[in-house]
């Protein structure tokens, strides 16, 4: 019976076939799919075809019902597509109302006395507000309090989107055709989970979760994951040119993923400056569903801990010169290098970290987003501020002199050096020894004079000491730092 409502959809929307429409299941197995982080998907599927020569009609059954119809092409050896439709008028209510106009349907209402059905013929006129409008032979109902039954269904809906296309065969024979298209409802994201194990090593574990919220199921496909911000330009492109186009990006993509599947497990490799992740054993996804899939398990990660804090000390007219008891935020630095033992292409993520307390029970310590991270790179995640650990500091100006004062009509331009005292005491109430990294600001023209621990200059204005605080101790920094500050003073 599909088959029929196939052949007169197709008749209605192309005319008078030339040969009976040949009829393409998607029997699963057969399909790949490329998800990108940006809610669309490149999807190809192979299906075999026993096709004449000359002219055929083929009908794809089971294609996305967010596809991109624009970007859908259709090749195979030996084939010449001359036209492609894409069906999207599915069995819904309104869109049965909107076909049986004018016709006959079964009305169902319920005796509220013995329960019984009772059934009628009316003429389905119209629709107001998702009621329908009957005319049976007493009169015209608009607000019917039964059920409407329609007899058959109308010519062109199906429960599934459908591609059809028309083509010509150089020969007859079974030949394998393939369709790719872009479609949007699928995506992924990446989750971290950061089991710590030591003060200096973690676990890491990665987990992919891909949705499909497409309209189609996808049964045991190929899939690969491509990592990266890709740009999608959306003007008009010529038919010829676009079908090219993705003729060429399927068929690279089929290929690089047999050679992927060959080599086994989810090794990143590059293309075109993204990452793809072909992972290793195909999966079904569902309609409206998440699937969450292992991608990356690294143990034995080497990290840092540090304690940062940019203080509020600010130098000048409107100083801020004394501030108590600033907690630093917490800080795992992770080089993504061979030797801590990672060293591979990681895709942005959410990373949760997690850590066992004295007892052996299991506890959240703080989370935190990275970026798309490459191989070299370093990844520093802040998860929160620390409780032990404390700053605090003060300003005291100790000099002030005048360098220059250029005249410049009745005002003057104001050279002044001043010289400040910084002191600023980190309390470490932990029980080991913690690396506390102090960040301060400073105006365009300072030089520091003295210090007690050696700084480094971060840029023009930004420069920062690495302390050793002590367990259960306080420890202090002191520095001087001379200013050098323009003004514009009129008398």
């Amino acid at each position: 019976m599909r088959f029929g409502l196939y052949l007169l959809a197709f008749t209605a929307l192309a005319g008078i076939a030339e040969a009976e429409p040949l009829l393409l299941k998607n029997k699963g197995n057969s399909v790949s799919l490329s998800i990108y982080n940006q809610n669309l998907a490149l999807v190809k599927d192979i299906r075999p075809a026993a096709l004449q020569t000359g002219n055929n009609e083929i009908v794809f059954d089971g294609v996305a019902s967010q596809i991109q119809a624009e970007t859908a092409i259709i090749y195979g050896d030996g084939i010449d597509v001359n036209e492609q439709n894409y069906s999207y008028d599915l069995m819904s209510y309104d869109n049965f109302i909107e076909h049986s106009l004018g016709q006959e349907v079964t009305t169902v209402r319920t005796n509220p006395t013995t329960g019984e059905n009772i059934y009628e013929k009316a003429r389905l006129i119209g629709s107001a507000d998702g009621h329908p409008i009957l005319e049976f032979s007493y009169g015209i109902e608009s607000n019917y309090p039964g059920r409407v039954v329609f007899n058959y269904v109308p010519a062109g809906m199906s429960n599934q989107p459908t591609l059809t296309a028309k083509l010509k065969s150089r020969d007859s024979g079974n030949r394998n055709l393939y369709l790719a298209y872009l479609t949007n409802g699928l995506s992924w994201k990446t989750d971290y989970v950061a089991n710590v194990r030591s003060k200096n090593s973690l676990d890491l574990t990665g987990w992919v979760t891909i949705s499909n919220n497409s309209g189609i199921d996808y049964e045991q496909a190929k899939i690969q994951l491509i990592a990266g911000d890709v740009n999608i330009v959306r003007p008009m492109l010529t038919r010829a040119y676009a079908a090219k186009g993705m003729r060429m990006m399927a068929m690279n993509a089929v290929q690089t993923e047999d050679m992927a599947m060959e080599s086994g497990g989810i090794t990143p490799e590059s293309i075109n400056s993204y990452e793809l992740y072909t992972l290793p054993n195909m999966t079904t996804i569902k309609d409206k569903q998440n699937k969450q899939i292992a991608l990356i398990e690294k143990n034995n990660v080497q990290y840092e801990r540090e304690f940062n804090l940019n203080t509020p000390l600010y130098f000048g007219s409107y100083a801020q010169n004394e501030f108590e008891k600033h907690h630093p935020q917490i800080t795992y630095v992770i080089k993504n290098v061979t030797d801590s033992n990672l060293g591979i292409s990681l895709p942005a993520g959410t990373v949760r970290f997690y850590e066992n307390d004295k007892s052996g029970n299991l506890q959240f310590i703080g989370s935190n987003n990275i970026n798309n991270t490459a191989k070299e790179d370093t990844l520093r995640l802040n998860l929160g501020d620390a409780f032990n650990i404390s700053i605090s500091g003060k300003v005291k100006q100790i000099k002030e002199r005048e360098l220059a004062r250029k005249p410049i009509n009745q005002c003057y331009n104001v050279k002044t050096l001043k010289t400040y005292e910084v002191e600023l005491t980190v309390n470490n109430a932990e029980d080991s020894e913690n690396k506390v990294i102090i960040s301060q600001n400073f105006p365009q023209d300072y030089r520091i004079s003295k210090e007690n621990f050696k700084s480094i200059e971060k840029n023009a204005t930004l420069r920062q000491w690495e302390i050793a605080a002590k367990s259960n101790d306080k420890t202090k920094l002191e520095y001087t730092v001379d200013i050098t500050f323009s003004n514009r003073l009129c008398e």
